[in-house]
């Protein structure tokens, strides 16, 4: 990104370019009130430079030459009260493509230049209007796949998650303070009672940043989605069960076997929570075919990188031991839940023969077709990411906010270590202050342009 000035004035479409019912553009900057002057007729003959702030006018976008372009809404913020600080114009006109670019063109000229990725977003940061979780979080807002994920990203853009790490901040500059203070007055001894005090604040900041640390994995899961494959023996049912929880016909269902031959994904939301659920080739012990060989190969590698899967039987047919052949495939360690499929036929399968390799984990009886237990399915889904999922706000979802406080952990940790040792302050410190800064380039009140140049290139022109 090239280095970018404060001092300018830029503009850019802030809305999905193509055919809508309404585009915007966004103006912001010293000159914004004076670049968009020109081309505006109000029909009260307003000026736009005596327009209070946060008011709307309504008039016509003229070209040069004098003649309508489209009908218009003016939005009006003054500085510093507008999303980046500045003084910020918004042009609400039709949506569609001529139209947005004709005014766009106008706009553009030797005072007015188009916006980077994210620079409003980055002037709103650098005007200390918002901090860089906060900054973040508008980009997951926008990117946000499902209610919870939308919540988080809320929760994220209002400051939640800012408080808590203020709070940290807080609590870690008074445990340092009460240690320089001991080193400016040596004579001053530090009693039993004043050691059980620093130990205690030292634990407190500790166990908050390991929870928050903690939190990182489980959100992500909410964030990016939770893999959830189906995973059996050829014809039990797993792309009908496929077609059901989508709701719609997406795999090819056959009675012959092998029809499916490479895995199929799609997205859903199971109350609340964004999924991927993927329909796989079926499995057996010898496979006939090279290409369902091929079929049985994506699907084990699409096994080891599945959050859940979905183990489905067939409860119309008499259990086999290729079923118990197939569940020993499923890597050690993944969440596994077993499904007896065709619930609305005649019921062959023997539990006990079932239960001998599943043990305690009770299959989830269901049918495709009427059904039958996909409520108990999608509760166990959503319970297996509810759990250990914070409400309070104070989670993490970007691998530079765990490694930041796993960075500010570390110190913390090797400033307690020393203490209990009975050192010196002087080496105590040292290690708290690196705390403190890894905390400060989390929130961004320590940051470099390359870091913010990585963040805000992920955002869309415009915003």
């Amino acid at each position: 990104m090239p280095k970018l000035e404060l001092d300018d004035t830029i503009a850019a479409i802030a809305t999905p370019v193509g055919e809508g019912g309404i585009a915007v553009i966004r103006v912001s900057g010293p000159g914004a009130f004076e670049a968009v002057e020109p081309f505006f007729a109000s029909h009260e003959h307003e000026k736009l430079r005596d327009t209070p702030t946060h008011t709307i006018r309504w008039g016509k976008f003229m070209d040069p030459t004098g003649l309508p372009v489209d009908q218009v809404l003016i939005s009006c913020f003054r500085a510093p009260r507008s999303y980046t600080g500045q003084d910020v114009i918004e042009i609400s006109c039709h949506g569609g493509f001529a139209v947005t670019r004709r005014i766009l063109g106008f706009l553009l000229g030797k005072s007015v230049r188009h916006a980077e990725p994210g620079e409003f977003t980055r002037r709103a940061f650098l005007n200390g209007k918002l901090d860089l979780t906060q900054a973040e979080a508008v980009l997951d807002l926008i990117h946000a796949k499902s209610n919870r994920s939308l919540d988080i990203a809320i929760r994220q853009l209002s400051g939640s998650l800012s408080r808590t790490l203020k709070e940290l901040k807080d609590s870690l500059m008074r445990l340092l303070a009460h240690m320089e203070a001991y080193l400016d007055f040596p004579e001053e001894d530090l009693e039993a009672e004043g050691k059980a005090s620093l130990q205690g604040q030292f634990e407190n900041v500790r166990e908050k940043i390991r929870s928050l640390i903690a939190s990182f994995e489980r959100n992500q899961l909410i964030r990016e989605g939770l893999l959830v494959t189906l995973v059996g023996k050829p014809n039990v049912g797993k792309s009908s069960l496929f077609n059901a929880l989508l709701e719609r016909d997406r795999a090819l269902v056959s009675d012959l076997p092998h029809t499916t031959r490479d895995h199929l994904e799609e997205a859903l939301e199971i109350r609340g929570f964004y999924v991927r659920l993927r329909d796989t080739a079926g499995l057996t012990s010898e496979p006939k075919h090279p290409l369902d060989k091929m079929g049985m190969d994506r699907t084990l590698d699409t096994l080891k990188e599945s959050h859940v899967v979905l183990y489905v039987m067939d409860g119309s047919v008499p259990f086999e031991e290729a079923d118990r052949h197939i569940f020993h495939l499923i890597p050690k360690g993944k969440k596994v839940i077993a499904l007896v499929n065709k619930s609305d036929l005649d019921f062959r399968a023997r539990p006990k023969e079932i239960e001998s390799f599943l043990g305690e984990r009770p299959p989830i009886r269901l049918s495709a077709k009427t059904r039958e237990g996909f409520k108990e399915l999608e509760e166990e889904i959503a319970n297996y990411l509810e759990q250990g999922t914070c409400e309070t706000g104070e989670q993490i979802t970007k691998l530079r906010h765990k490694k930041a406080l796993e960075a500010a952990f570390e110190a913390l940790c090797r400033a307690e270590r020393s203490f209990q040792m009975k050192m010196s302050f002087e080496f105590v410190t040292p290690d708290l202050r690196a705390a403190l800064e890894a905390m400060k380039e989390l929130t961004g009140e320590i940051y470099s342009e390359d870091l913010l140049d990585v963040i805000f290139s992920e955002f869309c022109i415009g915003k």
